[in-house]
């Protein structure tokens, strides 16, 4: 029986599979790469859900039972560690789901500079937005500090 799942996700280039590479050197813990479970449930979710030409056959208990069987499924040699990080850009997407398949989880979401993030940010508001205040991150000379950045 699987002890306990955490998941890590964030942006490309933002130092997950570093992250995972750190993870792994602990023997409790067992991370890695990208995993295809996100998709596989994906793909199931798709075929058991109001879309799907399987979805009589489904209810929400039976639904939550295939999804979390597949996470059984794909770790079944991985019973000797204590944790498991499952590593996917899609479960920040996903909470919804994972919070009802387990208890007490953590994700770790990597993401890159946060001036970049912020600026994505920015760009979404539309110009109906006057003033928009965003607190970010700025690493200056390896202090960091907390500057408002106005649009």
């Amino acid at each position: 029986m699987l002890k306990k799942f955490h998941f890590i996700s964030g942006l490309p280039r933002s130092g997950s599979t570093l992250l995972s590479g750190l993870l792994k050197q602990n023997n409790r813990f067992y991370a890695a790469m990208s995993s295809p479970v996100a998709s596989l449930m994906n793909g199931c979710l798709e075929q058991m859900g109001a879309g799907g030409e399987f979805f009589t056959f489904f209810d929400d208990k039976k639904r939550k039972h295939v999804c979390h069987s597949l996470f059984q499924s794909y770790y079944y040699d991985k019973t000797d560690y204590d944790v498991i990080f499952d590593t996917n850009r899609i479960w920040n997407a996903r909470l919804h789901q994972l919070s009802e398949l387990f208890e007490n989880f953590k994700i770790i979401c990597c993401v890159r500079d946060l001036l970049l993030g912020s600026w994505i940010v920015l760009n979404v508001f539309t110009e109906k937005t006057p003033l928009i205040t965003v607190a970010c991150i700025v690493r200056n000379l390896g202090k960091r500090f907390i500057r408002d950045v106005k649009r």
